[in-house]
């Protein structure tokens, strides 16, 4: 329903009401308060009351204030929805990190044009960089490969002479030989000798 007929609102107070998809409405007020404006709002739309939030110019309208009759036929009143709302205190922290001169050089949270963070379409870009590197990094590994099966100094010749490990063998035979004769005589002196001192 558009509202009240023309002729019908001449000697009654009348509000200009725009609503959410920006319709004008004009609707009589009858109690002459905010609230009964609300309500005629809320029974136009199919909103309920708590939810709808009226503003006039650049500010709400209370709901225990009287209707300014002379505001209502200067401006229209918006119908709003009411939006919940966070904490605040962000604007306070912009500025005080404005007079800090701290500046950021991380934009990654930012959004594009597009809507896209610029961190996935910068890692977009990184791996598109990657892949056209990827002919190099395939080139370098088989220049790596080749090089560790290159032929590298000459392998160190096996000494092999058969005099030399007789020789060495005859050696060390000699010296177990002379360890065992040395403990055999060291054993009978000792032998000898605690014989000699129990007669």
């Amino acid at each position: 329903a558009p509202g009240l007929p023309l002729e019908s609102m001449v000697g009654k107070t009348v509000a200009e009401l725009v609503d959410l998809s920006n319709r004008t409405r004009w609707v009589e007020v009858e109690g002459g308060r905010v609230s009964d404006l609300r309500a005629r709002a809320s029974a136009l739309t199919g909103i309920p009351a708590p939810l709808l939030r009226l503003a006039c110019g650049a500010r709400d309208l209370s709901d225990a204030a009287p209707l300014d009759v002379a505001q209502l036929a200067a401006l229209p009143v918006r119908l709003l929805l009411r939006l919940e709302g966070g904490k605040g205190g962000f604007g306070a922290m912009l500025r005080s990190s404005g007079k800090q001169g701290v500046k950021t050089t991380d934009f990654d949270a930012c959004r594009d044009l597009n809507g896209r963070r610029l961190r996935h379409v910068n890692a977009e870009a990184r791996l598109r960089e990657w892949e056209a590197g990827a002919a190099e990094r395939e080139r370098k590994k088989q220049e790596l490969a080749a090089s560790r099966t290159a032929p590298g100094p000459p392998p160190i010749e096996r000494f092999d002479d058969d005099a030399y490990d007789d020789m060495l063998e005859a050696a060390r035979e000699g010296a177990r030989q002379s360890v065992a004769d040395a403990l055999a005589s060291g054993l009978q002196a000792a032998a000898a000798g605690s014989g000699a001192d129990s007669g």
